[in-house]
C-alpha cells in the first residue's frame, strides 16, 4: 500500500514543480486556482483524440491502475471513493489519492453507503462453528457495516452473516440444515453478490446460492433480502425484516431472481431533502446456464392496505422504434450482467456492465437505450452511447464487474485490466 501512496504523491510533486514553472504566466494563461484546473486534478484530463465525433463518452484520464482485481466501485454521500478488490475496500478521494489504507477483507465483491455514510461490504467471513465441529472453519456470505471510515477511524458496528442473519431460519437446527462440507448445497456455495442502500438507510442484499425451493419455511437462496435497523438491539445493529419472496429463484419472467449478480436502489448521492422513496429496484440475473431473456429487470415496489408489495414493471416491454433503436427489454440483450448504477440524477439513467461482451450500456429509466439528441441536433432517436470489447485500450473491458456515476462521470470496476475506468459524455463538456 505504501508503493501506491508513493507513486500517487510523485505524480502530484510531479504536477507541483509544472504549475510552479508556469507561476509567472498567470496573467497571460489565467490563474491556477480557478475551476477548470480543479476539474482537471479532480476529474482527469480528456485527450482530445478519444472524443469521438458522434455522441458518445470520452475517457478521463489517467485511469486508476492500482488495483488487484477491482470488483466494485461506489461514490458515497460523502463524495469519496470506495472500491473492493481482493485485497479489501479502498477508499480514495476523486483525484483517486488514498484517502484511508486498505480496510483487509477477504472475497470483497460489492460496496455502499447509506445517508448517515455507514458503509457496507459484501465479502466473505471465516467461522468456527462449535456446534457442528469445533475443528471447521466455515468461509460463509457476509456484509460488514462500517461508521467513520471517512473519519480515518473505521468502526465495524455489524456483520451479517449467512444463514444466521437470514429470518426464515430463526432456530439453530435451521441454520446447521445445510452445514455438512461434503454437500453441494452447503453454505459454503451461498453468496453476497451486491448490497444498496435506501433512502431510510435499509439495505437490499442479493443473495444466490444451489438450494432453490419453493414453498418452505426457509427462503430460497435466489433471493432479495431487505435489513433495517434493530431497535431492539444496540446501535448499527441490523436485522432481516423482509425477505422478498414475489421474485422467482428458478424460472425466468418479468419478476424474478434466477442466479441475482447485481442490485440497485433508486435512491444515491449526493445528499438531498427531495430524495426519492421509492423502494424498487433493478437487479440482474447472472446464471450462465438459464435460459433468460430479460436479465436485467426493474422491480416496482408498491404501498397496498395488504403492505408493500413488489411487481414487474411491464410498461417497458412497450419499445417505440421512433425514439431509440435497442431497449433495456430487448430480448437477450445481456448474456452475463455483473454491475448496475443508477444515475440519482434528473437523468435517471440505468448502467449495466456485462462480463461476457466486456461492454457498458446506459438506458433511460424508461427503457430507451442511449442518451437523447442535444438541443439543435438534426438527430430523432435516442442515440446509443454504450460501448465496450474484450481489450485494454480506453474504451475497452476485461470482466467490468461493477459500475458508479457521480456528477456527470462513469466509474467502471475493470476487473481482468485491474483498473477503475472514468469517463463522461462529450456533450457534457460544454456544460460548465
Amino acid at each position: 500500500m505504501k508503493t501506491m501512496k508513493y507513486v500517487i504523491l510523485n505524480k502530484w510533486l510531479a504536477l507541483i514543480v509544472v504549475a510552479g514553472l508556469i507561476g509567472g504566466c498567470d496573467s497571460i494563461f489565467g490563474t491556477k486556482g480557478d475551476d477548470t484546473t480543479d476539474e482537471i486534478f479532480e476529474e482527469g484530463r480528456i485527450d482530445p483524440t478519444l472524443v469521438p465525433d458522434e455522441i458518445g463518452y470520452a475517457a478521463l484520464l489517467p485511469f486508476w491502475d492500482f488495483f488487484d482485481a477491482p470488483t466494485d466501485v461506489y461514490i458515497g454521500y460523502d463524495e469519496l471513493v470506495y472500491v473492493t478488490d481482493r485485497s479489501g475496500l479502498h477508499l480514495l478521494d476523486r483525484a483517486g489519492r488514498t484517502y484511508y489504507e486498505t480496510i483487509e477483507l477477504e472475497g470483497a465483491v460489492s460496496v455502499t453507503q447509506d445517508r448517515d455514510l455507514n458503509v457496507y461490504v459484501a465479502a466473505r467471513y471465516d467461522t468456527v462453528i462449535t456446534a457442528v465441529d469445533s475443528n471447521l472453519v466455515w468461509n460463509l456470505p457476509a456484509v460488514y457495516k462500517f461508521r467513520d471510515i471517512n473519519k480515518g477511524s473505521p468502526v465495524a458496528v455489524d456483520t451479517i452473516i449467512h444463514p444466521f442473519d437470514d429470518s426464515s431460519r430463526p432456530t439453530a437446527s435451521a441454520q446447521r440444515g445445510r452445514l455438512d462440507k461434503d454437500s453441494p448445497n452447503n453454505h459454503e456455495f451461498v453468496e453476497f453478490t451486491d448490497v444498496t442502500a435506501l433512502y431510510d438507510n435499509t439495505i437490499y442484499i442479493s443473495r444466490r446460492g444451489p438450494q432453490n425451493i419453493t414453498g418452505q419455511a426457509a427462503a430460497p437462496d435466489n433471493i432479495v433480502m431487505e435489513f433495517q435497523q434493530d431497535p431492539d438491539r444496540e446501535e448499527g445493529k441490523m436485522r432481516n425484516n423482509r425477505l422478498i419472496r414475489a421474485l422467482s429463484p428458478n424460472t425466468p419472467s418479468l419478476i424474478s431472481a434466477v442466479g441475482p449478480g447485481a442490485i440497485t436502489g433508486l435512491a444515491g448521492p449526493p445528499q438531498s431533502e427531495d430524495i426519492t422513496q421509492d423502494r424498487s429496484f433493478i437487479i440482474a440475473q447472472a446464471d450462465t446456464d438459464a435460459n433468460i431473456p430479460f436479465r436485467v429487470l426493474w422491480i416496482n415496489a408498491e404501498m397496498t392496505p395488504d403492505g408493500l408489495q413488489f411487481d414487474p414493471r411491464s410498461e417497458l416491454l412497450s419499445r417505440d422504434t421512433t425514439q431509440a433503436e435497442k431497449f433495456l427489454y430487448d430480448q437477450f440483450r445481456f448474456t452475463e450482467p455483473s454491475g448496475l448504477a443508477f444515475s440519482a440524477d434528473d437523468r435517471n439513467h440505468i448502467f449495466v456492465t456485462d462480463i461476457a461482451t466486456d461492454s457498458l450500456y446506459l438506458f433511460q429509466a424508461r427503457g430507451v437505450e442511449g442518451v437523447n439528441p442535444p438541443p439543435g441536433s438534426e438527430l430523432e432517436r435516442a442515440q446509443s452511447v454504450s460501448f465496450g470489447g474484450t481489450g485494454g485500450g480506453d474504451r475497452q473491458f476485461r470482466d467490468p464487474s461493477g459500475v458508479a456515476y457521480f456528477d456527470r462521470i462513469v466509474y467502471v470496476a475493470d476487473t481482468g485490466n485491474n483498473r477503475i475506468t472514468r469517463h463522461r459524455l462529450n456533450t457534457d463538456f460544454e456544460r460548465n
